[in-house]
């Protein structure tokens, strides 16, 4: 038994000393300390009913875009001239928004792409196309590329030296956006400038 608490006294004493070590440390001038490094934890982020990330309507005029990174979301409400709206994913299936020039609002998601609003609104995830990379490719190339992706594409001739006339220079919106199938996608084709290139 003796021995025991011994053991005890003896661990407790140790973890005394490093306690006090440390504290030391820290009361010590900073020109004394070695660097600190910060302590980074990995915290996965929810899984919800469904992506959240995407396109939504409100069945009227509004296309919203919401963007979830690590269970914080942001709102794009540039469809409706409105400032960006800030929330937390709560769980699986639901989340907490504030947005500015109205209030907080919580909501419950419902597969396969429902959001059901405590304010009694509705938004439904739109189907979207993702924007494909067509800068480099040839001009006929470029917009069979864009129309096979169910998009609208136009072409216009862009004077530059950088590119070989023919080619796609650049487009907009750019490669990876997600958008509403019909889209427009504009594509800027190379053509030689009016003035020499040097």
């Amino acid at each position: 038994m003796n021995t025991k608490i011994r053991r005890i006294c003896g661990t407790l004493s140790a973890v005394a000393a490093g306690v006090g070590a440390g504290i030391c440390a820290v009361a010590a001038p900073a020109s004394a300390q070695p660097a600190i490094q910060p302590v980074v934890s990995a915290v996965a982020a929810t899984t919800t009913v469904f992506d959240l990330n995407g396109l939504y309507s409100d069945f009227g005029s509004a296309v919203l875009r919401i963007s979830d990174k690590n269970d914080i979301l942001t709102i794009d409400m540039s469809s409706q001239h409105r400032p960006n709206a800030n929330g937390v994913v709560i769980n699986a299936d639901t989340i907490i928004v504030t947005f500015p020039d109205a209030g907080t609002f919580t909501a419950k998601l419902v597969a396969p792409g429902t959001i059901n609003w405590s304010n009694g609104s509705h938004w439904q995830k739109l189907a979207v196309v993702v924007v494909p990379d067509v800068v480099g490719q040839l001009k006929d190339k470029a917009l069979a590329a864009l129309q096979s992706a169910g998009l609208t594409a136009s072409a216009q001739n862009y004077p530059t030296c950088e590119t070989k006339p023919g080619v796609v220079d650049h487009q907009s919106p750019m490669a990876g956006l997600e958008v509403l199938p019909g889209s427009l996608v504009k594509i800027f084709v190379a053509v030689k400038p009016a003035t020499a290139c040097t």
